[in-house]
């Protein structure tokens, strides 16, 4: 009989007990609980971010969808103007409008990198436009990039021009800032493949890397005819954003360009003069090119067309030639990586 009692006065004990310890817990503040050796916050109340929030912003942006198939670009912009070979293994997309113009690279079906300098388009949170002092207060401009195998190192003149900001895991934009204006001029965005691809900046790497394939004579002189419409195109927007006239192509300031550019690969120079003395007067001449006036812009081993245009946009005397007023027409011609502007006037 006592055993009975003693095991029925434990029982209501333990009842009463857990019934305080119960009360307690639901009066107890939010808890810290330790699991896996990673402490982390418990709470149920739902959070609603401001509608400034960068994880709000950033929503429909464009850059959320690289790495993603291409029918998710093309349901919004619909079929490209033209598509242009490259290099690098994709194929650049040519999107043109009166007031918006982007490239956009794909390979296999996937969106692998863009570039535009158009303020129509959504990149938040940068934005054409925007000063550089205020893209460093959403990012800081870092003088190392590491990821995988590769670690490229930025000089002064890179963080300056054309510094690179990493926006997640795998996307990365590169800012072409106009030296001039100290504004962001445009806009690549970019993958760790196409980054390792392009190699724009001073390289460190263990392992294998990544190499492009060399095209035949075929596939250049196609990619080639693609970076001159590409300069071409980038050229007059630049004019549009500055009030001037666009510029008309003129096939016989091309073909004096094509030769210029071919030249100094073949026989191993860099000037605006050929190893026979001639200047741009005397191949303008040659390639039956009438005119009043005339300027040239000569550049070499630049990865593509954007990366030229920013380089020349930020060069005193080759910006003066973009931006002439008096000049009416342009031929352009690339010949692997040299590239060279012919600027006319009628």
């Amino acid at each position: 009989m006592k055993v009975k009692v003693i095991i029925f006065i434990a029982a209501i004990s333990l009842i009463v007990l857990a019934s305080i310890l119960y009360v307690n817990l639901q009066n107890e503040p939010e808890k810290m609980v330790l699991y896996h050796q990673k402490t982390k916050q418990v709470k149920s109340e739902k959070v609603q971010f401001a509608e400034d929030h960068s994880l709000i912003v950033q929503q429909h942006a464009l850059w959320k969808l690289l790495n993603r198939d291409i029918s998710n670009f093309t349901e919004k912009y619909g079929e490209p103007d033209r598509k242009d070979p490259s290099v690098y293994g994709f194929e650049w997309w040519i999107y043109q409008s009166e007031n918006t113009y982007i490239q956009v690279a794909v390979k296999d079906e996937q969106l692998v990198s863009m570039y535009s300098n158009s303020d129509e388009l959504d990149f938040q949170p940068i934005k054409i436009g925007q000063t550089a002092e205020e893209i460093k207060e959403l990012y800081p401009f870092e003088k190392e990039i590491e990821f995988d195998q590769i670690r490229f190192q930025l000089t002064e003149n890179d963080l300056k021009e054309r510094p690179v900001i990493k926006l997640n895991d795998n996307v990365y934009a590169q800012l072409y800032i106009d030296l001039y204006t100290e504004k962001l001029a445009g806009i690549r965005v970019l993958n760790k493949e196409v980054l390792e691809m392009m190699k724009p900046y001073e390289l460190y790497y263990w392992g294998e890397l990544e190499e492009i394939q060399e095209p035949d004579e075929e596939e250049r002189i196609t990619m080639e005819k693609g970076l001159e419409q590409q300069i071409f195109d980038l050229t007059n927007i630049i004019r549009k954003h500055h009030q001037l006239a666009t510029l008309e192509w003129d096939e016989h300031a091309a073909v004096a360009a094509k030769t210029h550019s071919e030249d100094m690969q073949k026989e191993n120079y860099f000037s605006h003069y050929s190893l026979n003395g001639d200047g741009l007067q005397e191949r303008l001449v040659a390639a039956d090119a009438y005119y009043k006036s005339a300027g040239e812009n000569i550049a070499a081993h630049y990865v593509d067309a954007p990366a030229v245009i920013h380089g020349w946009l930020n060069s005193e005397g080759h910006r003066d030639a973009l931006l002439k007023e008096e000049y009416t027409h342009l031929g352009v011609g690339v010949y692997q990586s040299f590239y060279t502007q012919n600027f006319i006037e009628k």
